[in-house]
């Protein structure tokens, strides 16, 4: 009897292997055939999504996605499966939104690519896809970073919530194809020509998600903290109503577990900063970024070392994935990558112009947490020497401020009230504000913000006459030794 169960359940498996393996032959040839409408499996597509493919239902796709994921998640289902024709597919259209509009669908393909990551140490053929396949090595990852930038507008109304899943699981292949130099090399070739396209809006997107989560996270910590303070004063909790406490423990389990998926999502966005900018560094430092990033690394580091560091202790941080000492050190390490990078010492004048979190015994009290943790005293030098320059930065810039007195309001940026340097007109609002600001705002929002009318850098109009007229305001106010 027992032997008899035992062959059934051993025919019933081949007998799902069979159907699986049909399955996606059937699927296969669905691809290739869809892939043909287009012109086959080459880079890039035609400008203009042709209509044949364009008619096609949508559902062709989502049902060949949903197979590989199924049988991606079956032990050894794929093994002697040629999967290069769907690799092929997933690298041309998943990042192509006037060919699949569908911000999920083209998402469902990095699941399917995340799925087969992770069995790349136990199949050679698998860790082939992405070590060894033509089109991953020429488009792979720069189709991820353009996805991981097109999924911030899915047009959904939970579309701020959806995108952390789904650009976790394009970070999880962004960080294993860093570790590979043929596609780190692409990575890094990919920064240089598009500086000022797709890698700055990556890199816009990464800063705004690392911010929202490490604060919030922090946030949430406090809160938690709490909770726990009410229910360790017994006495005063028991007298309150049983719906109140039970309300309140359903608030704490509700904040344990957002602390930990947020934690986990801003460690793993920090990382990434980290071991992009040890090599690269220019879209970092840009005019319209390199403010931003520094406004993010001094607000983090307040939260650290500053007074109310002590607030965020915690009886078990690595259950809610919170390790202030990493987050010390990858922090510390983007700071030293940039100030490496600066060649015309702009990072350090944008550490001091924050004067939201910017103080310089934070860095003397960053150092000292670094020195008793024991990390590399050369890094902790290149840290120190970096906050001496922002120190004196910020001494220098108070020297100018006094020096130029009253600013006419018209050399004042509109919205930050800073005094421009490269004065640009708004072409509808006809209002000028400074350049840097405004390609800033133009990053996340191609708005006027003025009118909300579509705006793009290309459409800025120099204005040269105020321009001229603000430089020759600094010279007549400023000292021979400040004009050397």
């Amino acid at each position: 009897m027992e032997k008899h169960e035992h062959g059934e359940r051993e025919y019933e498996k081949h007998d799902d292997g069979a159907l699986i393996q049909q399955g996606l032959s059937y699927y296969r040839l669905m691809i290739v055939w869809l892939v043909d409408l287009v012109g086959g499996f080459r880079l890039p597509l035609p400008s203009v999504c042709p209509m044949i493919f364009a008619c096609m239902p949508e559902h062709f796709i989502e049902d060949a996605m949903e197979l590989l994921l199924f049988a991606s998640r079956i032990p050894k289902a794929l093994d002697g499966f040629l999967l290069d024709d769907f690799m092929n597919f997933i690298i041309i259209f998943m990042a192509s939104p006037s060919y699949v509009r569908n911000p999920y669908l083209r998402a469902k393909m990095v699941e399917v690519l995340n799925c087969w990551m992770r069995q790349r140490s136990e199949s050679s053929a698998m860790a082939a896809l992405f070590e060894g396949h033509q089109l991953a090595l020429q488009h792979l990852v720069h189709n991820l970073l353009k996805l991981y930038v097109d999924i911030e507008f899915t047009g959904s109304h939970t579309q701020f919530y959806d995108k952390f899943n789904i650009r976790h699981n394009i970070a999880e292949l962004l960080e294993y194809l860093w570790q590979i130099p043929s596609h780190r090399n692409l990575w890094r070739k990919i920064a240089k020509e598009e500086m000022k396209g797709v890698y700055l809006n990556f890199l816009n997107f990464l800063i705004n998600d690392s911010i929202f989560l490490l604060d919030e996270s922090l946030n949430r910590i406090l809160e938690l903290k709490e909770i726990e303070a009410e229910m360790s004063n017994t006495a005063e909790w028991e007298r309150r109503p049983a719906q109140e406490r039970q309300d309140r423990t359903r608030q704490l389990h509700a904040q344990e577990n957002i602390i930990r998926i947020d934690m986990k999502l801003a460690n793993e966005d920090l990382g990434m900063l980290a071991f992009t900018s040890e090599q690269i560094t220019a879209p970092f430092l840009l005019p319209e970024m390199v403010e931003r990033v520094a406004n993010m690394l001094n607000y983090f580091l307040l939260q650290l070392v500053g007074p109310q560091r002590r607030a965020l202790s915690l009886k078990d941080p690595e259950k809610y994935e919170f390790r202030p000492k990493k987050l010390l050190k990858q922090i510390v390490d983007i700071y030293v990558h940039l100030a490496k990078g600066d060649k015309e010492e702009v990072f350090p004048v944008a550490i001091s112009k924050d004067g939201r979190s910017y103080n310089d015994q934070l860095f003397t009290a960053a150092a000292d947490v670094l020195r008793k943790i024991g990390e590399d005293g050369r890094l902790i030098q290149a840290f120190v020497e970096l906050g001496n320059k922002a120190k004196a930065a910020a001494s220098k810039a108070m020297d100018v401020e006094a020096a130029l007195g009253d600013i006419p309001e018209e050399f004042l940026d509109p919205i930050q009230y800073t005094l421009m340097r490269d004065p640009v007109i708004l072409p509808s609002s006809k209002t000028t504000m400074d350049r840097a600001i405004i390609q800033r705002h133009l990053l996340s929002d191609s708005t006027d913000p003025f009118n909300r009318s579509h705006l793009t850098q290309d459409m800025l109009i120099p204005n040269v006459e105020l321009k001229v007229r603000i430089e020759e305001f600094i010279r007549s106010h400023q000292s021979p030794s400040q004009n050397q």
